[in-house]
């Protein structure tokens, strides 16, 4: 993750929301992943395999998804781990939830 004077200031929540995304990432973890972007929805079941400052790249049977999460206001459980919801103010929303099946 950037500091501040990279363009981007890291909050508290911000940093345990990407610190949780960093151990699925460690852990292999296998995340049912949304997408809401202007109305387009995309669901995709993946692991984390890059996360390059806000940006977290999921890879997927067809392709790969990159999702900025510059601006968004992180909610979830962060005591279990068990989900990352992830809202933007222009009505936008990623959210992150570990497959049952995994």
């Amino acid at each position: 993750m950037k500091n501040k004077a990279d363009g981007y200031r890291i909050t508290d929540v911000m940093g345990k929301a990407f610190r949780l995304l960093e151990m699925w990432r460690g852990q292999g973890t296998t995340l049912q992943v949304n997408v809401c972007s202007s109305g387009i929805q995309q669901d995709v079941r993946s692991m984390i395999w890059e996360i390059r400052g806000t940006v977290v790249a999921v890879g997927t049977d067809q392709s790969d998804l990159e999702v900025d999460l510059q601006g968004a206001d992180f909610n979830g459980d962060e005591k279990s781990g068990a989900h990352l919801v992830c809202e933007f103010p222009n009505g936008d929303r990623s959210s992150f939830y570990p497959s049952r099946s995994n």
